[in-house]
């Protein structure tokens, strides 16, 4: 049995937030290319959710709004059998189906690192397939990122945060004003756990900590981004990856131009 050359290695990014934010691992797979596969760039993301239950059967918890000056503090009530466990199973995999496999980024002329070899010569430039790996695990420790979820009461609205969800988080709902589009939270949480932020407005495609009205989208455009009020893709959704693949192979992000369909290796 023959041997697996891992050339790129695994990129950790676990350390402070980077340009874009973001904490995950990564693997650029190319040892599986030929003249109609692509290389795989996967990013990895760990959670811990840690389940939060009041001491009796009800009691209240603080959402998103809870500051000492303006207390805002929620009904909520113990997980149901099973329940909890049921809803990080369908939140990993509903996000993890919403963000994997939407991007290929096409490997610039210049860089022949990707190239699929045939007779000792260069024959074809493949490209790389961007995929997420989202799973819960059973320790804080083993986890990029620790998440507490409540089971607020029916009808109650408990504003979750990053670091903050309820169970209503995997519903849809609607936040565009005269829109039909709906919003899931968690593709939109997760959008951030990747490292991506609000939509903004005026050309800033990536503003930080800032939960204003306009950093949701001002434009229909912007609104309709998952990363605004919506659940649109877009290409810049891609950065993180863009930004792995500069860390893998040296070639500025800039350079990687984004597709959301499938690009077959070139012909050198």
């Amino acid at each position: 049995m023959g041997t697996v050359d891992f050339k790129f290695g695994t990129l950790i990014r676990t350390g402070p937030k980077l340009t874009y934010g973001g904490k995950w691992d990564a693997d650029l797979v190319d040892w599986r290319i030929d003249q109609s596969t692509n290389a795989y760039l996967t990013i990895f993301i760990r959670i811990f959710f840690a389940k939060i239950d009041p001491a009796g059967p009800t009691g209240t918890y603080g959402d998103n709004d809870d500051t000492a000056a303006h207390p805002s503090k929620k009904p909520i009530q113990k997980w149901k059998h099973g329940e909890f466990e049921h809803y990080v199973r369908n939140l990993t995999s509903s996000a993890q189906r919403f963000w994997d496999g939407q991007f290929w980024l096409k490997t610039p002329k210049t860089y022949d690192g990707l190239n699929y070899l045939a007779h000792g010569r260069p024959a074809y430039r493949c490209n790389l397939y961007c995929k997420l790996d989202l799973k819960a695990v059973s320790r804080a420790d083993h986890a990029h990122y620790t998440i507490a979820v409540v089971r607020a009461q029916d009808g109650v609205f408990f504003r979750s945060n990053a670091v903050l969800y309820s169970q209503n988080d995997i519903k849809s709902d609607q936040r565009i004003p005269g829109s039909t589009v709906k919003f899931w939270t968690h593709f939109h949480e997760v959008g951030h756990l990747i490292g991506l932020g609000h939509v903004g407005t005026g050309g800033r495609t990536n503003v930080h900590n800032d939960n204003r009205p306009a950093a949701y989208g001002v434009t229909a455009a912007e609104m309709q981004d998952v990363m605004g009020r919506g659940h649109a893709r877009r290409d810049w959704h891609a950065t993180p990856w863009q930004q792995a693949a500069e860390a893998f192979t040296g070639v500025r992000v800039a350079n990687w131009k984004v597709f959301q369909h499938h690009i077959a290796p070139e012909r050198v």
